[in-house]
Formats: C-alpha cells, sequence, structure tokens
C-alpha cells in the first residue's frame, strides 16, 4: 500500500468522512428529499377521515340543529383544509427546477421532462382555488339551512364536487408521484464540490482508483438509464473535499454504441466535471484493445472539449514491455500507475486537485443546501 506525505495522508489510515457528512452527501440530490405524495384516491381518503373524527363539544343549551350546523360546518371545513395541505405538499416539496443546478435540471429534462413536470405541477396547484370557492358556497348553504338533512346534503354535496376535481387532476398527481421516484434515483452529487469524472473501458481500473483514493466505502448510486453503479467517493485533501466519481454505462464505450438518453446524459456530465481522468489499460487485460482505447480517448476529449484530461496508462506492472513502449510513443503526456496496489496514484491525484479550485466540504455542501431550500 502506497504511504503518502503532505496533501494526502496515508490510503490504509486515511479518515474517513463523517456519518453525518455522508448522510449529508447522499441528500444532494435535491429529489431524495421529496416527501412520500399521495395519490388522489389517497388525499380524498384521508381528509374524508380526518374530518369525519371530529367531534365538536358545544354547549348543551345550544339547539341540536345549531349544534349539527356547526359540526356540518367544521367537518367540511377540516376536508377541505387536508386537502389543501395535501395538494399543497405534492406542489411545494417539489424542488423548484429554474433553481437547480444544470446537472440536475439536465437530468431531470431527460428522465421526465421539464416542461411536462411544470404543466403537471401547475394543474395541480390550479385545483385550490376552485376548491376553495365550492367550500365557500355551501358553508353559506350550510350557514342557511334550515333542517339537518339540508345540512348534511350541503356538506356531502360539497366534498363530491372537490372529489370530482382531484380526481380529474388524478393523472397529474400520478406523474408528479412517478417523477419523484425516478429522480430520487439520481446519485447524490455536490455540484459546488471540485469533481474528477473517471473514464475508460470498463476493467480499465476506474472503479479501483476511486475506491483506493477516496472513502473506505464510497457511495453507490444508479442513473436509472443505466443498470450499472455510479461510483461516488469523496477524496479528503487537508480540510478540502473532492469528488470522484466513476460512470459505467456513459462513458465506457463509442458514442455510436450509447441511445439518446446516454448521450444526453453525457451532456449532464459537462456541468459536472471540472477534470477528466482517462484510463487506459496498455495490457488489453480489460477486454479492449489498444486502439480501440485510443478512439474512445479521442470521443471522450470531443465530448469535454474545455476541461483538463489526465490521461493514465494502468496495470502497467502486468503489462508486456513492447506493448507498453507502444503505448508510451503513442500517448507520451500520459501517467503510469498500478491503481490496485496504488503506485503513482499520489502524482495522479495531485495533479488532478491541482486543475480545479478546492471548496472546504461544509462550505459547499452548505451552500448548496441552502440554495435548494431558498425558494
Amino acid at each position: 500500500m502506497l504511504v503518502t506525505s503532505g496533501l494526502f495522508k496515508t490510503f490504509a489510515n486515511r479518515p474517513l468522512l463523517s456519518r453525518r457528512s455522508i448522510l449529508k452527501m447522499r441528500k444532494l440530490n435535491p429529489f431524495a428529499n421529496i416527501p412520500t405524495l399521495m395519490t388522489a384516491e389517497e388525499i380524498i381518503e384521508f381528509s374524508h377521515n380526518r374530518s369525519t373524527r371530529i367531534s365538536m363539544k358545544s354547549s348543551l343549551r345550544m339547539k341540536k340543529i345549531e349544534r349539527t350546523r356547526i359540526r356540518e360546518i367544521t367537518r367540511l371545513q377540516e376536508f377541505t383544509k387536508q386537502i389543501k395541505i395535501k395538494i399543497g405538499d405534492v406542489v411545494e416539496q417539489f424542488p423548484s427546477l429554474d433553481r437547480l443546478h444544470p446537472f440536475y435540471i439536465e437530468l431531470a429534462e431527460i428522465l421526465v421532462g421539464n416542461d411536462s413536470l411544470k404543466q403537471a405541477l401547475g394543474a395541480v396547484y390550479n385545483c385550490i382555488p376552485p376548491i376553495g370557492d365550492i367550500t365557500d358556497k355551501h358553508l353559506q348553504a350550510i350557514k342557511l339551512a334550515g333542517d339537518f338533512k339540508q345540512m348534511k346534503k350541503s356538506r356531502s354535496a360539497a366534498k363530491g364536487r372537490i372529489s370530482s376535481i382531484l380526481r380529474a387532476t388524478a393523472e397529474n398527481i400520478d406523474f408528479v408521484i412517478e417523477a419523484k421516484k425516478t429522480l430520487s434515483k439520481l446519485p447524490g452529487i455536490a455540484p459546488n464540490s471540485p469533481t474528477i469524472v473517471c473514464a475508460g473501458f470498463p476493467n480499465v481500473g476506474k472503479s479501483t482508483l476511486v475506491r483506493e483514493v477516496s472513502t473506505a466505502e464510497p457511495e453507490v448510486a444508479y442513473y436509472p438509464f443505466t443498470t450499472r453503479r455510479v461510483i461516488i467517493g469523496h477524496l479528503r485533501v487537508d480540510e478540502h473535499s473532492v469528488q470522484i466519481v466513476d460512470t459505467p454505462g456513459i462513458l465506457d464505450r463509442p458514442m455510436a454504441k450509447r441511445n439518446k438518453i446516454e448521450r444526453e446524459a453525457i451532456a449532464a456530465l459537462k456541468y459536472l466535471a471540472h477534470v477528466i481522468i482517462f484510463m487506459v489499460d496498455p495490457s488489453e487485460a480489460c477486454g479492449w484493445t489498444f486502439e480501440q482505447q485510443i478512439n474512445l480517448l479521442n470521443e471522450v476529449q470531443k465530448m469535454f472539449p474545455m476541461n483538463p484530461l489526465l490521461i493514465v496508462l494502468n496495470k502497467v506492472d502486468i503489462t508486456p514491455p513492447e506493448k507498453l513502449e507502444i503505448a508510451r510513443k503513442k500517448l507520451p503526456n500520459s501517467q503510469e500507475i498500478i491503481a490496485v496496489e496504488g503506485v503513482g496514484v499520489e502524482k495522479l491525484m495531485r495533479d488532478a486537485v491541482e486543475q480545479v479550485d478546492l471548496v472546504p466540504l461544509q462550505e459547499s455542501v452548505a451552500d448548496y443546501l441552502a440554495s435548494l431550500t431558498d425558494r
């Protein structure tokens, strides 16, 4: 195991992020913090149950008809109150799309469509005014009613009309719920933190590098459009944190083999990456030829023309001398490492972090979380 000094501490004894910090990092996906949302039928049932459980204590001196009037008014008011609260939850608990980091805006557009989501949220919210009008009209009818049946009939009619409005927008509520489920699966990433993105074919050592230099148990997340894992590590540099991300299924094969969603996901990564580490396996033990890896490198360079890119030859210990010599001539400015043993990793990470402005972890996380709540 490589022993480091100065910038990095011994990998074997590297300090882990606190449990509290790790939990905060997981919550950095703004969609993961949305509470459970109710469907239209669940909202109606919940509100009905809350309203029917209300028992009014009134003076025995009051006539029975007046006690009934108060009870019916209160039950209708409670029903409407709960309906509005739950509708408000559907809309207000969703983060404001316009205030999100472009990384999440782009992914939301890919996965659910931002215009469709905004339209669904708007349609749900627009139910509130007519519900209020119906309630006011029937409350007035209850106040003027002269018998028990008329009061109960007005309350029942109001609840029926309100329920109909909610059922009419049920598809919009369902759309929002499904959008929440999909978007909550996105990886929790701090867009304000310096980020290193690893690229290269499968089995070249990207995941090994992420695990070697970052927290002992890097977070594992999934992009909804790929079944493969996204590994997110947090590298401590003094009091600072740098994110290092391995994105299998996105940056590990030629553009021609990517579908439309994956190509758009690459666009989203452009908002996130401060520096790219492209890993090459000159031994070809990964299952891909050296030329294939060079072709992918050229594509990644075209995808991220404005980002610093560090080229790394990994597995140099098992690479035949003649193949290693070819790789060195083809990629003269590359670095050489043995990721599984940590050899050469310190210099690579030093060079990578020099490409970005380090921001204290707490400051970065606090600023981003504040941006989510400042709506």
